[in-house]
Formats: C-alpha cells, structure tokens, sequence
C-alpha cells in the first residue's frame, strides 16, 4: 500500500472510533437524563384515567364478612355451594374444625387465611370474580 492509502485508512479508522465515541456519549447522555425515576407524574389526565389499578381490600373491610367453622356451613341452607368439599385456593378438603370465611355477595366459602391474603391483594371472589364489595352483610342478618 501506498502511504497515502495507508493514511487515509488511518484517518477513516480514527473518524470510525470518534463517531462510535460521540454516539456512545450522546446515548449514555440520553439514557440518564430520560430514566423512568425521572418521568413519574409526567402523565397527561387522558393517560391517568386509563391507567386501572386493581386494588384489595382492607383489613377492617375483611372483618365485616363472617366467619363460620365448616360443620356450621354445612348445617346452614344457602351458605356457600352445599357440593364445596374443598378450598378453591389452597385447594385442601374442609375439615370439620376449620374456620372459614362467607363471601355474602356471591356465597362463596374460602378458609379464613387463604381468601383474607387473595382480598388484601384482589378485591374479587377468586371463583366468581365478582366484587364482595357489592353487598357486605354481617352473618347475623344473612339468617333468614
């Protein structure tokens, strides 16, 4: 190779590796400048109203549903599916000592701990999807 050729391929490597720099920099400028931390709060009231958080229940909420032991559900017509041998969410058989909660909207039975823990986080029936919100009646007013 000439030396002229020599050099010319030396400066177009060298403008290569200054143009890769540059567009490196300007990406890394961008990237922080334009991280999400920054952008929190920057929704228009169009995108605020569309964005749909599901949101459980709170504690307080959860108390007002009733609490039953399973050999009382099974005695009481109408309280929960009379063919519901089992927890739809840990999916374990009710024994006769386990305490269970009533969703009165929807009459679904659950074991306390598992449908308090899905209500906190869902503020549906895990079978029914249905809101317990609806109709929140103290077992006492639920007898008939």
């Amino acid at each position: 190779m000439s030396s002229n050729n020599l050099n010319a391929f030396t400066y177009s490597i060298i403008f290569m590796v200054f143009v890769l720099v540059v567009i490196t920099i300007v990406a890394l400028l961008r990237y922080c400048t334009v991280s999400p931390s920054n952008q929190i709060g920057t929704f228009t009231a169009a995108q605020q109203d569309a964005i749909n958080i599901e949101l459980g229940l709170d504690k307080a909420t959860l108390e007002n549903y009733p609490k039953l032991i399973y050999s009382q559900a099974k005695l009481h017509k109408g309280m929960g599916n009379s063919t519901t041998s089992c927890c739809s969410i840990c999916l374990a058989d009710y024994k006769d000592t386990d305490v269970l909660r009533f969703l009165p909207y929807c009459g679904h039975l659950f074991h306390v701990e598992c449908v308090d823990s899905w209500l906190l986080l869902h503020a549906t029936c895990p079978v029914c999807r249905d809101s317990p919100l609806a109709k929140a009646v103290p077992l006492e007013e639920q007898r008939v």
